[in-house]
């Protein structure tokens, strides 16, 4: 994938825009609150993506049983599907709020350990090991991270949304192998996929640091294990944007595009990811969408249309 020239993302949020705009439109699952002032950052093709049209939309890849991605549906629970050896690998995906990504660089206090169970429980990192052959599990956790995340907290304050100038992706791979009444220390994996090579490496970096301290409190098998030394964030070759401003709709299509790789069981390295995966998932998803030169502008014009339909208005004329 050729790189493209990226001047950086232009910041617009719900606080820019007008009071009169801020008309609520959707409570999703009484978790993602959409005002018309954020879908006008969907309708406006040169707007920057806020934390609560990322944090809508995952949640959407997260609950949606069968969500039509282009023209694939998706499921972002948990497929089984035996390999060439007659074993099976289980591809459990989760999709994480901004503002809890926030919460956890900014606020979480390490030292509690009932916060940090609480947090961990709720994500289900592991699998059941009650199964009568050999499993493969992959919980595949979706990130979205801001350049935000890698300032000190001291600087950020509570309650604001998600500052920063850019949206990457992290994706991180917890590979478990478990028989029956047994489990093997995690392999974790960390990927970056940026639209702006590099530009956020620092921020996935931090957050993967941090997500590896919070996993030694959840697997006893990590306990001694030095995130510093352990923690390698693989950056991927991922497609450019070629503006200041499609750097979230770039992550969200990301997103899509590893969901359906993850749905896709015929060639993918049994759910592993790989060069050769990620490449063709990419491709194909594109494709799907238009092409690159229309799959920002198609991906906002879908998610838009997707809210004023759970919302029962109407798209104006």
């Amino acid at each position: 994938f050729a790189l493209r020239y990226h001047s950086g993302c232009h910041h617009c949020s719900r606080d820019n825009l007008p009071k009169m705009t801020n008309k609520l439109i959707l409570n999703y699952l009484g978790d993602a609150v959409i005002y018309s002032s954020d879908l006008a950052l969907l309708d406006c093709p040169n707007s920057w993506l806020n934390s609560d049209l990322i944090h809508f939309h995952f949640l959407r890849l997260q609950n949606e049983p069968n969500l039509v991605v282009g023209s694939v549906v998706v499921k972002s629970g948990k497929e089984d599907a035996a390999d060439s050896r007659g074993e099976y690998s289980n591809i459990d995906c989760l999709f994480l709020d901004p503002t809890v990504i926030s919460f956890i660089m900014h606020q979480l206090d390490e030292s509690d350990e009932d916060e940090v169970s609480s947090l961990t429980s709720a994500w289900n990192l592991s699998p059941p090991n009650d199964a009568d052959v050999t499993q493969q599990n992959i919980k595949r956790i979706f990130l979205p991270i801001n350049d935000e995340h890698q300032s000190s907290r001291m600087n950020c304050t509570p309650g604001q949304h998600a500052g920063g100038s850019h949206w990457s992706l992290l994706v991180i791979d917890i590979i478990t192998t478990t028989s029956k009444n047994n489990e093997t220390k995690p392999k974790i994996q960390f990927y970056s996929f940026d639209s702006h090579h590099g530009y956020n490496i620092s921020a996935a970096k931090a957050v993967a640091n941090k997500m590896y301290s919070l996993f030694q409190h959840h697997y006893s098998s990590l306990q001694k294990d030095d995130a510093i030394t352990r923690v390698n964030v693989i950056e991927c070759q991922a497609l450019q944007q070629s503006n200041g401003y499609d750097c979230g709709v770039y992550t969200l299509g990301f997103a899509e595009a590893l969901l359906r790789l993850s749905n896709d069981r015929s060639g993918n390295n049994n759910g592993l990811l790989d060069v050769k995966a990620i490449e063709a998932a990419f491709t194909s998803y594109m494709n799907d969408m238009g092409g690159q030169m229309h799959f920002a502008s198609n991906l906002r014009r879908r998610i838009g249309d997707d809210i004023r339909k759970l919302a029962d208005i109407n798209s104006p004329n």
